[in-house]
Order: C-alpha cells, then structure tokens, then sequence
C-alpha cells in the first residue's frame, strides 16, 4: 500500500484511537496477523523491535513503527537491516510479535530521519533541568514548579496506533490517578504529566480534549496533566530522558521512558518500554517520606 493511500486510513484510526485510548476494554479473543518487513532499531532495554513493514492485511498499512517483543531470544540475534516475517497477536489491550523469522540478512537501512542510537536515560540522582511547556489549557508550565511533590512523567501522543504503546501508558496513569484519589495524602505529594512528542498535531485543545477521556471526573487536570511545547523543547526533553523519536510515513517511531522525580527535582526510577505495573509506582510513592 503506498504511503499516500495510507494518510486517510490512519486519520480515521487516529481519532478513533484518542477518543479510546484511555477507555478499558473487555478481555477479547487474540487477533493474529503477517508481518513483514525489515529491522530499523532492537531496543532490548525496552523489549521493544522497530520495523519498516509491509502493509498488514486487515489491520494496517506500511508504515514504521515499534512493536513489542515476545521471543526473548530474538533480542540476541536481531540487528538492523534484516527482513523478517512474524506474526501479530492483538488481544484487547496488548499487542505483540511472537514467532520470529530472519528470511535475509542484514542489508544498509536509511536511518537518514532516525536519531542516534545512543540514547542514554540519565542516573538516578541526576538533577532534571527546568523545561518549559504548555500544558492543555494553555498554560506556560516549567518542571519546577512541580519540586516538594514526586512527579511521575511520561512520553505519548495522542494519534498512536497501537493499543500497549501510548495507550497503555496513560491507561496506566489513570488508574495511578484513582488510587491517588482515593489517598488524600498521596495525592497531595504527587503529580502526573504526560508529554506529547507530536506538538505540531497535539495541540493545547487536543491534549485538553484528549486528557479529559483519560482523566475524567471533575478537576481531571489537578493531578495529571498534559503539555507539549515547541518541537524544539520536547525534543529537548526527551533527549534529557533518553527517549528517541522520529516521524516516518505519517506516523511516530518511538521508545517509551516513565520518569519517577523526586520532590528535590532529581531522577529517582527510569522506567524503559510498557512492562512496568501501576502498583509498583504506587508503592515507590508511598515508600517516600511526605511533607
């Protein structure tokens, strides 16, 4: 399927996608689909496996995207440039490639767009710099502001096509934010921020209109909320965070990076790629001494 005839369908799927992204859904049956395409990045940390495919039939059109990574193995014997076949599982919320097949050997990948491959998160104990944002309501925001409270941080955007990429991030932060609360104590010692690292499409009114599905409730912003910024300034962050990311055919290749900060604005936990558990923050939250 040519790029151009990609455009329309991945609009329809965007919009579908940002008003459900944060909605739970009912366990479903495993839908299984052909993939094809060729290596651009293996991000072990992550879990996770970039691809340059092929059209998949009945699910989605060529494009350039990461996928999560089942086989283990594959991780030691996978590098850029190759072609492989495997196959996709997508089961309500999940989605993964499970079934790894090399069918050519690693041959040049134009990685002219990519960012470099050294992407480093920074040590716990470093101290994070006071970005400037905006958030959904328009709002100028720096990190700072945030110092005397922990702040979980993450990267999404709004228009990501798969369900445990950005999605799963900020399903994830919403059930954080109904224990939070439910713990007035908590809440008040913890703030959550989802940054979009698609500025140019996610503006203040998408993010707003995005985060209300998400957070929901009354007040949805009080505790989480949504910003981006100048694509100069997100990427500026991301690079802080060792999030890399790039646009390739309509769409935005990318790793997924949680940060936990501490009140004292420094870098407590760096959480790579989806595997991490909402009750495993929580419990880092609560083992923390409050103001």
């Amino acid at each position: 399927m040519r790029a151009q005839n990609v455009l329309p369908w991945l609009l329809g799927l965007s919009l579908l996608l940002a008003g459900a992204a944060c909605r739970r859904e009912k366990s479903l049956p495993q839908q299984r689909f052909e993939v094809q395409g060729k290596v651009v990045a293996v991000d072990k940390r992550g879990g996770m496996v970039i691809l340059a495919h092929e059209a998949i039939q009945g699910y989605m059109g060529a494009m350039t995207m990461g996928f999560v990574l089942k086989d283990q193995w594959a991780f030691d014997v996978l590098k850029e440039g190759q072609t492989v076949r495997a196959t996709l599982v997508v089961q309500g919320e999940n989605a993964w490639l499970e079934g790894i097949v090399i069918t050519a050997k690693a041959v040049p990948v134009d990685t002219t767009r990519a960012p470099a491959e050294a992407m480093h998160p920074p040590p716990p104990g470093a101290e994070v710099p006071d970005f400037p944002l905006i958030n959904q309501d328009g709002k100028r925001i720096h990190l700072h502001q945030y110092r005397g409270k922990a702040l979980l941080l993450t990267f999404i955007y709004t228009r990501c096509p798969l369900p445990d990429y950005c999605p799963l991030l900020s399903r994830n932060f919403a059930k954080i934010l109904e224990q939070l609360r439910s713990d007035p104590s908590l809440a008040a010692s913890t703030h959550l921020l989802s940054i979009s690292i698609d500025p140019e499409y996610d503006t203040p009114a998408v993010l707003r209109r995005y985060g209300l599905d998400c957070a929901g409730k009354s007040s949805p912003f009080e505790r989480w909320e949504f910003a981006s910024g100048s694509p100069e300034q997100v990427r500026k962050v991301a690079e802080f965070f060792g999030l890399s990311y790039w646009s390739e055919r309509g769409q935005i290749v990318h790793a997924l990076v949680t940060a936990l900060i501490g009140p004292d604005g420094k870098v407590r936990k760096i959480n790579p790629g989806n595997q991490w558990q909402p009750a495993d923050v929580l419990t880092d939250l609560r083992s923390w001494p409050r103001g």
